[in-house]
């Protein structure tokens, strides 16, 4: 089962010099990245509004399954889905 939130939840995210995610602080807790599972970028138009994301479905330390996004203009990243 998955929790897709209906609007994305701003994240504090530290990256690689890549701009991978190591870890981020989602509730006041610190989760360590373990695996990067998948990545790919979308860009696209959407009513009108042009958006460019690179996508990351991770597994953490603690074995939780969750994609974030970080929004490439803008460089700040969000948790867009937890699989449980």
């Amino acid at each position: 089962m998955s929790k897709l939130f209906h609007e994305a939840i701003k994240l504090e995210v530290m990256e690689d010099v890549q701009h991978r995610p190591i870890c981020f602080v989602y509730r006041g807790r610190k989760e360590q990245v373990e695996q990067i599972v998948k990545q790919w970028r979308v860009t696209q138009e959407w009513w009108g509004k042009a958006f460019e994301r690179e996508y990351f479905q991770i597994g953490t330390e603690a074995g939780i399954i969750c994609e974030l996004y970080r929004d490439l203009p803008s460089g700040y990243w969000y948790l867009q889905r937890i699989q449980d």
